[in-house]
């Protein structure tokens, strides 16, 4: 007979994946699961502003439905695992406590920190990517962070709910650099895994090394700018199974990252200039045979309707030359090995 360990332990385990995360609780833009492994997020459209006129039927502008923009994603991450409890004990009660253990524990330490690699790599590349020709030092180090702070500014970015992924080498020229001294510190607060401090109005997130590529130095998020679901498929223990003298226990999570197409300017990060994907050039020497290239690249994504081709449901991966007569054609680089995303490419082809 199995025990349903999702069933006992979900509630916990939930909050102990959000604690023990040096991400997750800075995701909070909301998903709703309509799946096993989808979920759906809705955002909505606004109308532009136009001039009041004093006469007329439609004196506010032309009337237009409010309406939900609808994204559906698809999570990718579904991974297993599986232990053994050998039975000291006949009791089942000790059994079943004993493996609700090792399951919390096993999600400290192999899931967490696996998910945790996966949503920061999959954060920076759906977002804006700035370009350094070498490693921030302590000299410059805070002039960086400014920047991002300058370009959430005039992407008009709240204010609140910023926070600042830094790997744990190069905290100390942060905390060391002159900038630093006298900023709040957020002494004595409850503080989320990580959390170290706050600058250029970023709260800094302090995160182990083996989870940065060696060339990407930082990443800038709103928090509602990404979403971080989670969800326990499956978490079962098997009593005397055969060959087995106690328990085996399995277990299964699905969970994705997700940054928002319309929120993706809240996403900064910073790389070396040498570790970004080439910018796809795009030729129309023939409206007809229109041609994407970037050296090197894995996969092309393209649009034809001004959609960013990052997040588009409309993109296509390029294969060869395609008609784009009258169409605004927008290109990207993605998912290259050893390389972050490419910056987008537009152009307008000819319609006649």
């Amino acid at each position: 007979m199995a025990i349903n360990l999702a069933t006992k332990y979900s509630p916990e385990i939930e909050s102990a994946f959000s604690q023990d995360s040096y991400i997750k609780s800075h995701c909070k833009a909301k998903v709703d699961f309509t799946g096993a492994k989808t979920v759906r997020v809705y955002m909505l459209k606004t109308t532009a502003l136009v001039d009041y006129q004093k006469s007329g039927s439609s004196r506010y502008g032309k009337l237009e439905d409010v309406q939900d923009t609808v994204m559906e994603y698809t999570m990718s991450q579904d991974k297993s695992f599986t232990g053994v409890v050998d039975k000291g004990d006949e009791s089942a009660q000790s059994i079943t406590n004993k493996a609700g253990q090792w399951l919390r524990q096993q999600l400290r330490e192999q899931v967490v920190p696996t998910a945790d690699q996966y949503a920061l790599n999959k954060i920076m590349n759906y977002g804006h990517i700035a370009i350094a020709d070498e490693k921030p030092t302590i000299e410059n180090i805070i002039t960086e962070i400014f920047k991002a702070r300058t370009w959430f500014n005039n992407h008009r970015v709240p204010r609140e709910g910023r926070y600042i992924y830094i790997p744990a080498s190069m905290t100390p020229d942060i905390m060391l650099s002159k900038e630093w001294c006298g900023l709040d510190n957020l002494a004595g607060k409850q503080l989320p895994t990580g959390v170290i401090g706050s600058v250029a109005g970023f709260t800094i997130v302090e995160i182990p090394d083996y989870m940065f590529d060696e060339n990407h130095f930082f990443t800038a998020v709103h928090e509602q700018a990404v979403a971080f679901p989670y969800k326990i498929n499956a978490a079962k223990i098997h009593t005397d199974p055969v060959g087995i003298n106690g328990a085996v226990i399995e277990g299964r999570q699905l969970y994705d990252v997700f940054v928002l197409g319309s929120k993706a300017d809240a996403v900064y990060s910073l790389v070396l200039e040498s570790a970004q994907q080439t910018k796809p050039t795009i030729s129309d020497s023939s409206k007809e045979a229109v041609t994407i290239e970037s050296s090197g690249t894995k996969a092309i994504y393209y649009t034809l309707d001004g959609s960013d081709p990052r997040f588009s449901m409309t993109r296509e991966i390029y294969t060869g030359a395609f008609n784009g007569t009258g169409k605004l054609v927008r290109a990207v680089a993605m998912d290259t090995e050893g390389k972050f995303t490419s910056d987008i490419a537009e152009k307008q082809v000819a319609s006649e």
